[in-house]
């Protein structure tokens, strides 16, 4: 029999936006429990992040944020969310410090310093130390696969454990969704790989609308060498370089890419310009390229902070000597569940904050600001849970779960199937392919009928137990986002922002409306709604 663990408020994912809200439901009295797919801390996006916060801080104002991060939305950031982002923003970054992190202020943000290339790290793991030293539970290597619901209320969750190799029964109050993106449905991507997207499989089976999901955000620059690590390029590098196609053309003047800093304000246009360039034939093997020797010959030991010093640049890239090879990648989801600015979803009793959440950016993400609203909406949302905890009942969940647990038993116990690995390479390879930076009607059909081929055949797969039977489990909410991403990418015929179909390449006014997602008996339903109608 599954073990059963209790909380008030159970906190799905330990990037930034679970522990602040963890952090902040606990400092209000809640018992907390946070469930994390590896180890607490690690393994999320956050630890991949720059460590830099864009808010209204040395000199920057509320206004001048909100006006940033509208602009760069291009029309479809939702209002209610904006307003909380940037006027709370500054305020809450500098409070990090109290959890332990190593926060230096600057005009417009904060840098959260970190060890080596992996940044975040110096944000989770202060608050992963902060959080056991006042107590509170972590759960992990567990990947949650359902939200229990009671009469139509979240009281907990269902996973399967690959420490125990065997099912976990979660029971709550309220619960809290912080789970992150969807970037590893790319085959290249900067998050780790198992960003597979559960949190918007987990809130569409539990009732739960979901926005803007065609908007996968891919940052442009980003090292394509043999042999060498796909890091963001560093903003030196990418700034005073020039990138160029293999004809020696600056791609950002020939394809009128002009707002600056390329790699916080223009990663829609840039990418997509990149990729049309590769795909016309303007490319090396998927990739154009950097000439930054000047840069370089410039340049000293000790320069260029953060991914990649000069040493690195030097001895593995030979940037001072060459152009290098530069390519997109998927970064963050701009789409996600439809929440309020508490995090409150239309299921009652579950929260959810980060990047699981949809609306605050719009149709494309100003660079810094994803830190902010894990700081923002995590505490909110950890607020609110805390509050709704103390006037919910407890639930006996045990029976909840057994409709999950049965299908655990019958992937494990199969005596042949596919490989969840085999099938989910072939699913990045499609979404790379057919549903990526440039799309379009015909492609975007060819993936959604392969995403139903491959739903077809999850359902025979065979895994062991541990990590094979996890990746199974992960596979079929992998499937689930997929779909979201494919059908809003096809239901919305324009250009705009990270969204752009070469059958449709203009923006059009009448699309300033938001793509709804949501489920329907056993069927995935699309709508609209107007901007700021969307919780409604």
């Amino acid at each position: 029999m599954a073990h059963v663990y209790e909380a008030d408020v159970l906190v799905l994912g330990t990037g930034l936006a679970g522990l602040r809200a963890a952090a902040e439901a606990h400092e209000r009295g809640a018992r907390v429990l946070l469930v994390s797919k590896s180890r607490a801390g690690y393994n999320n996006c956050t630890i991949v992040a720059g460590a830099g916060y864009l808010a209204a801080v040395g000199g920057m104002t509320p206004e001048e944020h909100r006006e940033r991060t509208l602009s760069v939305g291009k029309g479809l950031n939702d209002p209610g969310l904006v307003e909380v982002l940037t006027s709370e923003g500054g305020e809450r970054v500098l409070e990090l410090e109290r959890f332990g992190l190593d926060v230096t202020a600057r005009r417009g943000g904060v840098h959260v310093g970190g060890p080596g290339v992996r940044l975040g790290q110096g944000i989770t793991l202060p608050m992963v130390k902060h959080l056991r030293g006042k107590g509170v539970p972590f759960v992990d290597n567990v990947v949650v696969t359902r939200l229990l619901l009671d009469r139509g209320r979240a009281v907990g969750a269902v996973g399967y454990s690959g420490d125990e190799e065997a099912s976990a029964v979660f029971s709550a109050r309220a619960v809290v969704l912080a789970t992150g993106g969807a970037g590893a449905l790319y085959k290249r991507t900067d998050c780790p790989l198992r960003t597979t997207g559960d949190g918007y499989s987990l809130a569409y089976h539990a009732g739960t609308r979901l926005r803007d999901m065609e908007f996968v955000q891919f940052f442009p620059l980003a090292l394509a060498e043999p042999g060498v690590p796909p890091f963001l390029v560093n903003g030196a590098l990418v700034e005073e370089g020039r990138i160029v196609n293999i004809m020696g053309e600056e791609i950002p003047v020939k394809h009128k890419v002009t707002e600056r800093p390329f790699i916080a304000r223009s990663r829609d246009l840039l990418s997509r310009a990149m990729m049309l360039e590769i795909l016309e034939g303007g490319g090396v093997e998927g990739a154009v390229l950097i000439d930054a020797r000047d840069v370089m010959r410039r340049a000293k030991p000790g320069d260029f902070f953060g991914m990649g010093g000069y040493q690195f640049y030097r001895d593995r890239v030979q940037a001072h000597e060459r152009p290098f090879r530069v390519a997109p990648l998927s970064h963050f989801c701009m789409g996600g569940v439809v929440a309020d600015a508490w995090g409150r979803t239309n299921v009652m009793g579950l929260y959810a904050a980060g990047e699981v959440v949809g609306g605050t950016h719009g149709a494309n993400r100003h660079g810094g600001n994803a830190l902010t609203e894990a700081t923002v909406f995590g505490a909110r949302a950890g607020a609110r849970a805390a509050q709704h905890a103390e006037e919910a009942g407890a639930t006996d969940v045990a029976d909840l779960a057994q409709d999950e647990e049965e299908r655990y038993a019958r992937i494990v116990g199969r005596s042949h199937g596919y490989s969840p690995a085999d099938l989910m390479e072939t699913l990045r390879e499609t979404m790379w392919e057919k549903a990526g930076i440039v799309r379009d009607s015909q492609g975007l059909v060819e993936a959604y009928q392969k995403v139903q081929e491959l739903r077809d055949d999850s359902r025979q797969v065979m895994a062991g137990h541990g990590r094979p039977m996890m990746a199974a489990l992960e596979l079929s909410m992998a499937l689930d986002a997929a779909e979201m991403i494919i059908r809003a990418a096809m239901e919305r015929r324009e250009s705009r922002g990270a969204h752009y179909r070469r059958d449709h390449p203009w923006e059009d006014p009448a699309w300033r409306r938001t793509v709804i997602v949501s489920k329907k008996g056993d069927s995935m339903q699309l709508g609209t709604a107007e901007l700021g109608e969307a919780y409604e």
